[in-house]
């Protein structure tokens, strides 16, 4: 008997559902078309904001069920759209302020953020902060924030590789005298070595994330993975700038042996991660140093920015580096967007027998802080270099484009136009003005997909249907109701 009436009470439910005036209906086919039809066009992000405001109305209907914000009201299972929205606004207070004291327990207490902003009697600093040697602006006028949010909404897995990168084991190769060997560990972090001196650029290691309490974006998966240990002693460490991306509080303070050189500013960071200071020399613009019989240096501009907090954008400088490394003439960009002192670089210390260039990470967006491919190939012709390597690129992903877009469009546009462009195995190494790896290993590595409703039209136009049926379902009983009346007279 029992087992009869829980049948009944099942089949009952399940015909209420498809009664007319049930919502519950409409709107179980509204959000399921619309997760779907977002999944289909890659647009997951929207998703993950229904999954919030489910949350949001889980809380707010659970708090509800209390006393909270109750005060002229008795029916705890139909509260008034003003108490609602207290509870709502109750919520984001909470988590604003819970936003708010982290923060600043954060940017007080956690060394990564590294040291206080000081200042300098440097001609490229006013006001407090560095300026570059031509107005730059962070957002070009030619992209829209609401069309670059509309591109950061839709869900691309080309933007990095859904496989291991192939690499090579760090070995060391045998050098004669003179000669200098150049090692590529992804990003801008570059190991350049002879039989004396061994120097390395923006040293980032690890699986850590490039942002502050390492809450960036992951690194790349490598075939093979790379740290410090796996590297002979580094004598130098050079350092375009201190975002975190290129100046990694954990990898310096595993270098605190060795000598280091930066820009103004950057020396706070270093100290504040105990760093002793006779082992840091700091430079501005255009200023020289000899550091050995070997080697000698010079920062030189950059078209970019800095800051590692909220408030500290621009404190300290960013710049690239020129070396005289056994009469061997080498240029690290560092980030910079196209620039007119790439002319004036070469003038002073070109020709270049080698220029690592920012190539990656790019955007019309923010065209004048990271140069489009078109643009590094032109900056290899200002420097006179007689070779580029891209770098800033193959292990995070920072911008839109396609994780391999880069070396592509380089090594294709510098074919078009003479330029030798060496495109190295992750951890190989090659001599410099001996061989010029160019080996395209990006190629067929990981396909991309398109929106799955591309190739099922059909689904998508089912969705819309039963999207439409779901609205109809809510309001046609609706429309019903309230006209009611009118047939009655």
């Amino acid at each position: 008997m029992s087992e009869e009436v829980e049948s009944f009470d099942d089949d009952s439910m399940f015909s209420d559902l498809f009664k007319p005036g049930n919502n519950l209906l409409g709107y179980v086919l509204i959000l399921t078309s619309l997760i779907l039809w977002f999944e289909g066009n890659n647009l997951r992000s929207l998703n993950i904001l229904l999954v919030i405001i489910a949350v949001f109305w889980l809380v707010v209907k659970l708090l509800a069920k209390t006393k909270l914000f109750s005060k002229k009201e008795t029916n705890f299972e139909k509260p008034s759209i003003k108490r609602k929205l207290k509870l709502l606004s109750f919520i984001l207070v909470i988590l604003v302020a819970f936003l708010v004291l982290s923060t600043t327990f954060a940017l007080n207490f956690v060394d990564d953020f590294g040291g206080e902003p000081s200042s300098h009697d440097s001609p490229n600093f006013n006001d407090g902060t560095f300026e570059n040697t031509e107005s730059t602006i962070m957002q070009s006028d030619e992209v829209s924030t609401w069309d670059l949010l509309g591109d950061y909404l839709v869900s691309d897995d080309c933007r990095s590789p859904n496989e291991e990168l192939p690499s090579e084991e760090f070995k060391l190769i045998d050098l004669e005298d003179g000669e200098i060997s150049v090692t590529w560990f992804g990003h801008s972090t570059i190991l350049l070595r002879s039989n004396n001196v061994t120097i390395i650029t923006d040293p980032v290691f690890g699986d850590s994330g490039a942002g502050p309490l390492s809450l960036g974006p992951s690194p790349f998966p490598f075939e093979h993975s790379y740290s410090l240990d796996d590297l002979p002693e580094i004598d130098y460490v050079f350092i375009s700038h201190d975002h975190y991306d290129h100046l990694d509080m954990n990898t310096v303070k595993e270098l605190e042996d060795s000598l280091f050189f930066v820009p103004l500013g950057i020396k706070n960071h270093l100290l504040e991660w105990d760093i002793e200071e006779e082992k840091i020399q700091e430079l501005d613009w255009y200023d020289e140093v000899d550091i050995s019989q070997d080697l000698h240096a010079a920062l030189t501009p950059a078209r970019h920015f800095s800051g590692r907090g909220i408030s500290d954008s621009h404190s300290t400088l960013w710049g690239s580096w020129v070396f005289n490394f056994h009469e061997t003439s080498i240029y690290f960009s560092g980030d910079t967007g196209y620039t007119d002192e790439f002319t004036n670089i070469s003038e002073a210390f070109g020709p270049f027998d080698i220029a690592f260039l920012d190539s990656g990470q790019y955007n019309l967006a923010w065209q004048q802080v990271h140069m489009l491919p078109d643009e590094v190939v032109q900056a290899g012709i200002d420097l006179n270099a007689s070779l580029i390597l891209p770098i800033h690129i193959s292990k995070y992903e920072l911008a839109l484009h396609h994780w391999y877009e880069p070396m592509e469009l380089v090594s294709t546009l510098g074919a078009e136009r003479n330029v030798s462009v060496a495109t190295p195995l992750l951890g190989s190494s090659f001599i410099i003005g001996k061989e010029i790896p160019d080996d395209p290993w990006w190629r067929g590595i990981s396909e991309c997909t398109d929106p799955f409703l591309d190739e099922y039209p059909a689904l998508e136009y089912a969705l819309f249907y039963t999207g439409f049926v779901g609205v109809m379902w809510i309001v046609i009983p609706r429309f019903k109701k309230t006209n009611q009346p009118f047939e009655e007279e």
